[in-house]
């Protein structure tokens, strides 16, 4: 192990335990992290100024904005009514719901974060009118949001169909391509697995109230029903533009089709949803000074600072380190799935303090190369590594979405890694069990 990667696990097993420690904020014990990464030379200047403007970054910001300036409006105090009258006081009908928009919403975006942001606001108002707390529910809604991406043969999940089948032509074992429904049939069983937990028992598991104070749910609520009525333009435009993005989400791939067509730039997320920031703003759906109100500043750094970590382990060697242990560790497990549980518990396990693509990268090639040497087919092992790097929910570094599940929900570290183990182990089972079985070697 050279220097700089001891120095930074060093800096990484810091982090963690100022997380749990709970003394400083998130944002606070992240931006400490990303100053000592780039202190000590694990990440350069470049990469450090990169990951504070990075695109989910911004996205997640601006959709703050976006989601006060539709929590102003009457149109989300409709909904929640709606929820309430239909699930009639029963909280399982009421996950139902939520469960399946953020299935929905999580296959048409393809982005775990532009899922969460979509649903966000309908979950906080409608808990505002059930008078449950949020706490209750949003570990659950944003679990699903994280979980149901990449598996229903829509949107995102071409894109990772067309990404693994590029990791195994890259590898040069062809004959072991992916076909277009085996995302599907080998991720099928996790996501009713998710789904399950999630209606019937997730929420038994959720703090009756928030642990730490909450940012932008029940503030926000209680702020909205002291507010007086907006004017009539300013509540068309609150939920105009909040529809307007959500739907140039989940389209996105399609309208950035339209305007290549038409000799126009295509429109990244985060484009799409600081122009529906802006646009709240200047149309008075929200002043100024509630726009930067609405912003979580510390949810920024705490983004930033974990993204900060994944790239010092990765420009250190650390996921190659682990990676090239892992495979020769798998070379000599006789048990099929005992090498799947490897090729996924890894994985699993580092996605969790790394970005899910960097960790996808090191290990993909790593469990194509091991098959190859084997002479077996790679499809399971393929397949599983996507599964855990696509998975990752139990730490605020693992994936944009977990520090707004925090931020919404109200938990800390404790209660979310409370949270997190139950669905850990059942996803890991029903991964490794369903695939290995359903994709033998």
């Amino acid at each position: 192990m050279n220097t700089l990667l001891g120095v930074c696990l060093t800096i990484c097993l810091l982090t963690i335990a100022g997380y749990v420690w709970g003394k400083y904020s998130l944002g606070t014990v992240a931006a400490c992290s990303m100053a000592l990464y780039l202190i000590t030379g694990c990440i350069s200047a470049k990469d450090a100024l990169g990951n504070l403007s990075n695109s989910n970054v911004v996205m997640v910001l601006s959709m703050f904005v976006v989601s006060a300036g539709f929590g102003k409006t009457q149109f989300v105090k409709m909904i929640g009514k709606t929820v309430n009258m239909l699930a009639n006081g029963s909280i399982t009908k009421i996950m139902f719901g939520f469960i399946a928009a953020s299935v929905l919403a999580a296959t048409l975006t393809g982005s775990a974060a532009a899922a969460f942001c979509i649903m966000a606001p309908i979950v906080t108002v409608s808990c505002g009118e059930l008078k449950i707390s949020p706490s209750k529910v949003t570990f659950c809604v944003g679990l699903t949001c994280i979980a149901a991406c990449g598996i229903i043969p829509v949107g995102g999940s071409l894109a990772m169909f067309a990404e693994l089948n590029g990791y195994i032509t890259a590898n040069e074992y062809e004959q072991f391509q992916l076909a277009i429904t085996d995302l599907w049939k080998g991720r099928c069983l996790s996501l009713a697995a998710v789904m399950l937990y999630c209606i019937f028992l997730g929420h038994r598991f959720s703090p009756e109230r928030p642990v730490t104070a909450l940012g932008s749910s029940e503030e926000l609520n209680a702020k909205n029903a002291a507010r007086k009525a907006l004017p009539p333009f300013q509540e068309k435009c609150g939920y105009l533009v909040f529809f307007l993005v959500t739907i140039a989400l989940i389209f996105n791939s399609q309208l950035n089709a339209v305007l290549v067509a038409v000799g126009l730039p295509s429109w990244a997320s985060w484009q799409i949803v600081f122009f529906g920031a802006l646009i709240t703003v200047l149309t008075g759906v929200l002043s100024s000074k509630e726009a930067y109100q609405a912003v979580p500043w510390d949810l920024g750094f705490l983004i930033a600072g974990s993204l900060c970590m994944g790239s010092a382990l990765a420009n250190t060697g650390g996921g190659e380190l682990i990676g090239n242990m892992i495979a020769g560790v798998a070379g000599k497990l006789g048990n099929p799935y005992l090498i799947g549980a490897v090729f996924y518990l890894v994985p699993f396990i580092l996605t969790q303090i790394m970005q899910n693509r960097t960790v996808m990268a090191i290990f993909q090639p790593i469990a194509i190369l091991a098959c190859k040497s084997m002479g077996v087919s790679c499809v399971g092992p393929v397949l599983l590594v996507a599964s855990a790097c696509c998975t990752a929910f139990m730490t605020p570094m693992a994936t944009a979405c977990v520090p707004m599940i925090m931020d919404i929900g109200g938990y800390n570290l404790k209660s979310l890694l409370k949270q997190s183990l139950l669905p850990a182990v059942i996803l890991s089972i029903v991964n490794i069990l369903w695939i290995m079985t359903v994709y033998p070697f």
